[in-house]
Order: structure tokens, then C-alpha cells, then sequence
């Protein structure tokens, strides 16, 4: 894991819940409602984000960190996010929570010494996974979240641009 990389993670990590606010804060509740994109609504992917960070990468490189070769049992985003009650929950209760959390979890992050990236454990469905390989996937998780949401905002105008979906 190069330095470069590792900053590069770090700093996608923490402007996610800016982008996230940005994306979705003030929209209409029927637009954040509204299933888009695999059945998910915008609301449910900034729930999924919260699941995620109580769940996901960064619980698993703690995981990783604070025990020998764990194993990391795969979740089922669909029963989690179910689960967790997020989805009918105000998306500005998801949106502090979310910021919360990703604030702890860098501070936490960045306090780790570098050779705490190189320790593995066993995730249940991918395999042997390190550390660092959990922080990039955590990067990019985050930049897919928000991609999907952008994607999700600019599909419900697409239709609506007459001769100016040539462009």
C-alpha cells in the first residue's frame, strides 16, 4: 500500500458525506423516494451507506486489526438495510449519522500504523483479504454510492429533454 494510495482512500472517505449532502439534501421527498436504478430509491442508498459503515469495510479492517486472521462473514444488503430501519427513517437523521460515524472511523483510521493495513483475515465470500484491500474497496464503494445517486437524479430529467437528449 503506497502512501499516495492510502491518502488518496483517505480522502475520498471523508468528503463522501459532503458529496452525499450535497447530492441529496432539499431534494422533494417523492424524488427521494422515488425507486430508481435496481429498485432502490435514493433514500435507500444513503440508508445502504449507513448499514455499510456500521457493517462494512471499516468494521471489518477493525475486525482485522484487533484479532488474528478473523473471519469477515459477507451480509445481505437487502435484509440489513430492511433491517436496520433506515429506509422510512428521515434522510437527515441517515445523513448526520452517516457523517458521524465516517468522522470516528478516519479519525481511527488514520491513527492506525502502517503495518496494520498489511494484516488479513478471511472474508466468507471474496477470501483472503488484507487491510489496505478493505480501505480501497471502502474508497470505492463510497465513489459507487455516489455515481449511482448522481445516475439516479439525472435519469428522471433524461426523458424529459426533448431534442436535447442528442447531447
Amino acid at each position: 500500500m503506497t502512501e499516495d494510495a492510502r491518502h488518496f482512500a483517505f480522502a475520498t472517505l471523508a468528503a463522501t458525506p459532503g458529496a452525499l449532502q450535497a447530492l441529496v439534501a432539499g431534494l422533494p421527498q417523492a424524488m427521494l423516494d422515488e425507486p430508481a436504478d435496481g429498485g432502490w430509491s435514493p433514500k435507500d442508498v444513503v440508508a445502504h451507506l449507513v448499514v455499510s459503515g456500521r457493517l462494512g469495510a471499516i468494521a471489518r479492517i477493525r475486525s482485522i486489526v484487533e484479532s488474528d486472521h478473523p473471519l469477515l462473514q459477507n451480509y445481505d444488503d437487502e435484509e440489513e438495510l430492511r433491517r436496520s430501519g433506515l429506509a422510512s427513517a428521515p434522510p437527515a437523521s441517515a445523513l448526520a449519522e452517516f457523517a458521524a460515524t465516517r468522522a470516528t472511523d478516519l479519525e481511527w483510521l488514520h491513527a492506525l500504523p502502517v503495518a496494520a493495513f498489511e494484516r488479513r483475515g478471511r472474508h466468507s465470500v471474496a477470501g483472503e483479504v488484507s487491510a489496505g484491500e478493505l480501505l480501497y474497496h471502502a474508497a470505492y464503494h463510497d465513489s459507487a454510492h455516489l455515481a449511482q445517486l448522481a445516475q439516479m437524479l439525472a435519469s428522471r430529467f433524461d426523458p424529459l429533454r426533448g431534442p436535447l437528449r442528442v447531447f
